[in-house]
């Protein structure tokens, strides 16, 4: 279809910016009050020909809740003859347009796109229920991926699974050697086989926890968890693991802990401990005569670590260089894997911390780092507990209704899965759930307008909205709609568990 001086002048404008070859483009204009003035293209294309009542009351349930006076823009729409289309509604001064353009190549590219985003969702969330669902994502990508990707996501997976794989063994280690350790050995032998075996044994701790934790940063899936910490238990057991390591050098260690803060510290206690036994292993392994010193402050809601030794140091000329991973050149005669500090530095931000570094050659090193307590979401008396709750998903797509279904599960509910709008509505209407998950881009009849006429039927339960666009523009046209909540893919897990229970609270202080 060519464009000329007939078509509207800013159509023309907005079509030479996004217009490509095959777009198969239809054009609907409207004066106010949806009235259909003309149609341009061929609406075949899209089964919406003959474009009756019907088949127009469909392009006004895309656009419920939207402004018409502004342009606005939905893609991948799948439309009744499921195809997908980029659907644009160009606002004019005499009522506005609607423009469909074809997006199936774009579509198909989308979903391979978000293939790649479960599989690290889900690898993060849960080792006994990630690798199932790994397998058969990567028996998808087998036959959807470039050989590139696919090669650079199975690289991640593995370094993920066989790093889950060192912590079991590694735990029963170091608890046998425990048992082990309280024998009374005369033999002098006997006792310097322990101490070798736990050395390497806590070497090859740190080491896997490393692996896990860049394989979960390049799949873009490391998540805070936060929980209340023990910093006595906690100190008890770091200095139970390096004491012996450090004095089997002949070098001192010791750990002090001041707490002047009544509120219990909240952190990441497995990314707390991971930071502590970094930055100790290489303190232990650098330092040949001294002492090494360990101390934990808690104040003002604020968590100070620091770690000194009196090493081999850093030269000025190597500090910049540490924190860089398989950094391997720093410091003379090292053995490590040059993980261990570029882990610390990534877990302290993803706390939200800081971290700061002083050495000096000859003299030792000082670590001092400063963590925020992670503040409670809510009480247990604001948040009721979820078990026996209702949800019901509406998602068009298998794999992210399984993701959903799979996360409520964890969280207590009952849930039910259903695909389409139609059903769905009527579902809602007759069980009432205490929870509805509907995400906007169905095919057909939007999520937008599933909720708006559930809530004309007077559905007062919470609802959560779910879309790949993040704009301000479609967040408030579903909140218009009638949901309360608005998440955008890909899923925060964190997020959207503290968002459920916000809407579970809320529903219920509503029906009180």
């Amino acid at each position: 279809m060519i464009v000329d001086a007939t078509w509207p002048a800013v159509v023309q404008a907005y079509l030479r910016a996004v217009l490509v070859d095959r777009a198969h483009l239809l054009l609907f204009s409207f004066a106010p009050g949806w009235r259909l003035l003309g149609v341009q293209g061929d609406p075949a294309v899209y089964g919406l020909a003959p474009y009756g009542p019907e088949g127009l009351q469909a392009l006004q349930d895309l656009f419920v809740g939207l402004p018409l006076d502004r342009d606005q823009d939905i893609p991948f729409v799948e439309l009744a003859n499921g195809r997908s289309a980029h659907v644009h509604l160009v606002a004019d001064d005499d009522g506005f347009h609607v423009l469909l353009l074809d997006a199936e190549e774009a579509r198909s590219h989308e979903r391979v796109q978000q293939q790649l985003v479960h599989e690290a969702v889900i690898a993060s969330h849960a080792k006994s229920k990630a690798i199932g669902q790994l397998k058969d994502i990567r028996d998808e990508l087998d036959r959807q991926r470039s050989s590139l990707e696919e090669a650079n996501a199975l690289k991640n997976a593995l370094i993920a699974t066989l790093s889950h794989e060192f912590r079991t063994p590694l735990t029963a280690i170091f608890g046998y050697l425990h048992l082990v350790e309280r024998r009374a050995f005369a033999d002098a032998t006997s006792r310097q086989a322990l101490q070798a075996v736990r050395r390497s044994a806590t070497y090859l701790f740190a080491l896997a926890e490393n692996l896990l934790e860049y394989g979960r940063g390049e799949a873009g899936g490391a998540l805070l968890n936060p929980v209340e910490v023990d910093l006595a238990a906690l100190l008890a057991d770091v200095e139970a693991m390096f004491a012996p390591l450090a004095e089997a050098k002949g070098v001192r260690f010791h750990a002090t802990l001041a707490s002047e803060d009544a509120t219990p510290p909240r952190f990441d206690e497995v990314k707390l401990r991971q930071i502590l036994v970094n930055l100790l292993s290489n303190a232990v392994r650098y330092t040949a005569s001294g002492e090494i010193g360990l101390a934990l402050d808690w104040r003002r809601r604020h968590l100070v670590v620091e770690v000194r030794d009196s090493g081999i140091g850093i030269a000025p000329e190597f500090v910049g260089q540490v924190f860089k991973p398989f950094n391997r050149g720093a410091q003379a005669g090292c053995k490590g894997a040059g993980l261990g500090l570029s882990i610390v530095r990534r877990l302290v931000e993803q706390m939200h911390g800081t971290l700061a570094l002083e050495s000096e050659p000859g003299q030792g090193t000082h670590f001092r780092i400063e963590l925020p307590s992670v503040a409670s979401i809510a009480s247990a008396a604001e948040v009721p507990g979820l078990r026996g709750h209702r949800a019901l998903v509406v998602d068009d797509d298998p794999d992210v209704a399984q993701l959903l279904e799979v996360l409520l599960e964890d969280l207590g509910f009952e849930v039910e899965v259903l695909g389409e709008a139609a059903p769905a509505i009527a579902r809602a209407a007759a069980s009432r759930p205490d929870l509805l998950l509907v995400d906007v881009e169905l095919p057909g009849l939007s999520g937008n307008a599933v909720v708006y006429q559930l809530r004309a039927q007077g559905y007062r339960g919470p609802v959560v909205a779910l879309s790949a666009n993040a704009t301000t523009d479609a967040r408030d046209a579903s909140l218009r709609a009638g949901a309360n909540h608005y998440l955008t893919k890909p899923l925060n897990l964190e997020r959207f568990a503290a968002v459920v229970r916000r809407a579970v609270g809320e529903g219920a202080k509503e029906a009180t």
